[in-house]
Order: structure tokens, then C-alpha cells, then sequence
């Protein structure tokens, strides 16, 4: 069932404080860059004429790759906490083989490779790509909770060769400079600078990409958790209606009423943290938070977050970008009536279930309503029934469920609800109980199974953060095969089919398809397994 819920949720699974937590204590698990075709000793040089100017990327049998291409101004001094400008035209050719640096973000992953100047995107193409081919275009908008991320830590060259297709990655602004909101800053773009950044992304791949050799009318916007909510958001945002063709989401969506904040609550957190960098006055804030060294203003942005602590950065609404919440919204038949693709991963909690273990949340009971408490402030009696159950056997496992079910399985069937019967409508769950994953396992806890992001490694089958192909059993192998050919199937026709696989049908509100080393079809227990009439009763 669809509903509203108030918006006052300070514990929301948004905050994933407990995420950042362990990413903060070690940058290594988050890496800045990954391999390129640009290192390929086979790459030789070529060169292409964008509308601001030449860029210098490679090409080899391996694909095309066009790097660190400036599609805004740097969003400094007077551009920082303002929507992005156009980017200067240049006229000697420009090197395009090499990553820029991320957009700056929270605590220790405030590194060298981070830089305020950071609106660039990377472009990558099959080697037979050219000017009049006109191939299906695919753009990523990474996750990290909306404070941290970078298009760095992708590779999807692989996914653009062997399914045809140009894949676009841009980076866009996170925590403070991409959603901080504060009465200071009232006019375009508040509190959602970091939308804009994807939008102007997005424009850009409209005005350049056919001389890539790309389609502008055929554009799928894609992205995994806070990337799959940011493109969410973009079917509602009156300045991205046309841009894109169709949508893929993982594991996250915007439908939920935790997705965003009002702009009383956002300015609210945004003062809060202004008065800790002594800009007090709301007369004089914009000139003392643009003077601020960017370094000083994310040490505070980590410890603030945005909404005295209890908040994760969120898109604002009620302003220009966004004038209503996503859930009103949709409500209106506001959304944009393109193909969907949705799905969510069999044990999406397990990762933050993880993060509780090694601090012993969930060690007692106790620990274990503390920690149901501060994620579901409100709910908490009636999920803790609702989950005792599990709970009896194992803590770490109900609060797994809790998170999975709530925030990640059950607003799939949501959404259906919502766009089901505007457009084509396709749902997944990823299934693999083995997923490689690179983070340690807390001891005395069940495998990590198809935890949270485990589904990027095989989208891209190319090293990341958490999981690395090179470490694929055959099946797994064969699994990311089957899911690189479903979404390239889906950006050119919007119909995830490929040739000799099992015929994925447009999804009926009960059954997703199975991505699975495990099964073939469709998940049969979907919304039982995940208690979605529990969830559902509750607007998630």
C-alpha cells in the first residue's frame, strides 16, 4: 500500500552513520581511482571536438576512454553553493587521460585526489564507436550516501564494449557543497547543488555525445544506492524532464518520505552548522561559508551531517529544484513516464548489520533495540514484534532483515505502485550468497550473502571498492554476463531481454526476476520474505 508518513524521521536509514563510520576509519577501502584502458601499453592517442572544445582520450581493441572532461565551471569562490555554470570553451586540445579529482568529502577521505574543481566526467566508448554510429547511451551516478563517491572508483569500460553502448560517469557535489541548504543560500539550486551537478551532466551528454558516437535521444540514466535515489529524484525534477530515456535503479529509490527534507528542517541543520564555523549572522553567512577553507567546512560536515547530527545529507525540497516531496509527487502523477528498471539485493542489510557487529550493537538485547530504535524512531515497538521471530535466533540477523526489508525490498513494490501503469515496469532481486567482498566479517556473524553494492562488481565486472571480479567462480562469472547483457539490453530497447537467456517479463507487483547463481525466472516469496504488507501498511 502507498502512503505518507511525516517526514520527521531523524534516525532514517539515510544517515547511514554506521557506513560512513567504516569507510572514515579506512581510506583504502574506498580507493580513489581504479585501472583504465589509458594504461593499456596498446592505447594510442585520438582526438575529439566537443562544443567547448578538443579532448585527447585512447582508443585500443580493449575500447575508448575520454577522462576528466570539464562539463562545468569550477564551482569555486563565488560558484561554491551555487548550480553550476557552463564551462569555458578552450581551443588547444585538452588531455583526456586521466581521472580529475573527486569532490571534496567528509573526514579522512578528505585526500590529495580531492579538489573543489571536480565537475568533470569520464566517457567511455567500444572501440568501433564513432560520429554516426549513434549508440545507446548509459550515464552513472555513483552512491556514498550523498557524502561521499566518486567517479574514480569505476571502471565500466568493460560493460561499454561488450554491450555496445557509451557509458558517461560524471562526479557531481556531496555532502556540504552538493546539499547544504541554510536561509543564506534561498534562490536557485538550495540545498540540491548536487543534483544540478547530475543534471548539468546530463546536458552535457546531450549537447557532445554524438561525436562520440553516442544517441541523445536514447539516454539511460543508472545509478546504485544514493546514485539510484539521485536518479529517482531526476524523474521529478522539472529541469531533467527529456533528458533521459529510461532508468535503472539499485538498491534505493526516492518514494519513501526519508528520501528528503523540507526546507524548514534543512535550513535548520544548515544554520546549526554555519553558527559551529562561526558564521552566525544569516546577513553575512554566504560570504563567511564561501571564505571558509573546504577542509575546515567537511571536518564540521562530519560531525554535523547536515541536521544537527540525526541527518544524512538529503535533496531538499520546496524550493526550485524539487518544489514538492518525491512521494506527493509521484502521488500527482508528476514522474516521468519512462521504462523502469528496479531491483534490490537478497541480504542488503547484512553490510550494515556488519558495521554493528564489529562495534557489539548487536550482541544483546538491549544493543539490538538501541539499534532498531535509532534507525526507526516511531516504528520501533512494532518492528521489534514484528521481527521477534529472528530476533530469538540472532540479533545481527533480525536488524539484517530490518534494514533490507524496510529500506531496500519493499519501496520496490512501491514504486510499482507509483509508475507500474505509466510506463514498462521491470523488478529484480540480486541473488548470489557468495558475492566477493573485500571488508572483513565480524566474528560470529553469518557471510555476507548479497550485501549492500554487491551487485556493482558484476554490473561492471571491473575491481572496485568492495568486491573484485578476479575473485568470480565460473557460475559468478556467468551471472555478471547475464546482468551486463540484461541492462544493455534495457538501454537499447527498455526491455531487459537478451538472447538465450530465460524472458523477463514487465514485473506484476509480486514476482521479480531472479538474478541469481542459485535459481532461474522469478522469486516467487518476494513480498513475504520481505513482510511487505508490514512495510507497505507503514509508507515504505
Amino acid at each position: 500500500m502507498v502512503g505518507n508518513k511525516s517526514n520527521a524521521c531523524p534516525g532514517r536509514w539515510r544517515s547511514y552513520g554506521w557506513f560512513l563510520a567504516l569507510l572514515l576509519s579506512g581510506c583504502t577501502l574506498y580507493p580513489g581511482k581504479v585501472p583504465q584502458i589509458t594504461e593499456d601499453p596498446a592505447a594510442t592517442a585520438r582526438i575529439i571536438t566537443t562544443q567547448e572544445g578538443p579532448v585527447r582520450g585512447v582508443i585500443s581493441q580493449r575500447g575508448q576512454a575520454f577522462l576528466g572532461i570539464p562539463f562545468a565551471a569550477p564551482p569555486v569562490g563565488e560558484r561554491r553553493f551555487a548550480p553550476p555554470a557552463p564551462a569555458a570553451a578552450w581551443q588547444q586540445v585538452r588531455d583526456a587521460r586521466n581521472i580529475g579529482p573527486a569532490c571534496p568529502q567528509s573526514g579522512l577521505l578528505f585526500t590529495g585526489d580531492s579538489a573543489e574543481d571536480c565537475l568533470t566526467l569520464n566517457v567511455y566508448a567500444p572501440h568501433n564507436a564513432a560520429e554516426g554510429t549513434d549508440l545507446p547511451v548509459m550515464v552513472w551516478l555513483y552512491g556514498g550516501a550523498l557524502a561521499l563517491g566518486s567517479n574514480g572508483q569505476y571502471d565500466p569500460s568493460l560493460l561499454a564494449e561488450r554491450q555496445g553502448v557509451i557509458v558517461v560517469a560524471p562526479n557531481y557535489r556531496v555532502g556540504a557543497l552538493g546539499f547544504l541548504a541554510h536561509p543564506a543560500l534561498r534562490g536557485p539550486g538550495e540545498g540540491n547543488y548536487g543534483l544540478l551537478d547530475q543534471q548539468a551532466a546530463l546536458k552535457w551528454v546531450n549537447r557532445n555525445i554524438a561525436a562520440f558516437g553516442g544517441s541523445s535521444t536514447n539516454i539511460t540514466l543508472f545509478g546504485e544506492s544514493a546514485g539510484a535515489l539521485s536518479t529517482c529524484m531526476h524523474l521529478l525534477l522539472p529541469g531533467s524532464r527529456g533528458l533521459f530515456s529510461r532508468v535503472i535503479l539499485q538498491s534505493d529509490s526516492c518514494a519513501q518520505p526519508d528520501t528528503s527534507l523540507p526546507l524548514s528542517q534543512a535550513e535548520a541543520g544548515g544554520r546549526l552548522m554555519a553558527r559551529e564555523l562561526g558564521c552566525d549572522d544569516d546577513q553575512t553567512a554566504l560570504a563567511c561559508l564561501r571564505a571558509i577553507p573546504v577542509k575546515k567546512l567537511y571536518q564540521a560536515a562530519s560531525q554535523r551531517r547536515g541536521n544537527g547530527g540525526k541527518d544524512g545529507w538529503a535533496p531538499m525540497t520546496g524550493g526550485d529544484v524539487l518544489p514538492k516531496p518525491p512521494l506527493q509527487a509521484f502521488l500527482a502523477g508528476e514522474g516521468a513516464a519512462v521504462p523502469v528498471l528496479i531491483g534490490s539485493n537478497r541480504d542488503e542489510g547484512r553490510l550494515f548489520a556488519n558495521f554493528r557487529a564489529f562495534g557489539l550493537g548487536l550482541v544483546s538485547r538491549q544493543g539490538y533495540e538501541e539499534s532498531v530504535a535509532n534507525a526507526l524512531p516511531g516504528n520501533t515497538a512494532a518492528v521489534l514484534k514484528q521481527y521477534d521471530d529472528i530476533a530469538a535466533k540472532s540479533y545481527y540477523q533480525a536488524y539484517a532483515d530490518i534494514v533490507t526489508d524496510s529500506h531496500f525490498a519493499c519501496p520496490v513494490l512501491t514504486m510499482h505502485q507509483l509508475l507500474g501503469t505509466q510506463a514498462p515496469f521491470y523488478a529484480y532481486e540480486f541473488d548470489d550468497p557468495d558475492a566477493p567482498i573485500s571488508l572483513p566479517r565480524a566474528p560470529f556473524t553469518p557471510a555476507m550473502g548479497s550485501y549492500h553494492a554487491a551487485e556493482i562488481a558484476y554490473v561492471f565486472q571491473r575491481p572496485w571498492a568492495l568486491g573484485d571480479p578476479g575473485d568470480f567462480t565460473p557460475r559468478q562469472r556467468a551471472l555478471s554476463e547475464r546482468i551486463q547483457q540484461a541492462w544493455g539490453a534495457f538501454a537499447r530497447t527498455g526491455r531487459p531481454n537478451s538472447a538465450g537467456q530465460t524472458a523477463w517479463e514487465i514485473f506484476d507487483g509480486q514476482r521479480p526476476y531472479a538474478l541469481s547463481v542459485r535459481q532461474a525466472g522469478y522469486v516467487e516469496d518476494f513480498a513475504a520474505r520481505h513482510r511487505c504488507t508490514f512495510w507497505n501498511a507503514r509508507g515504505y
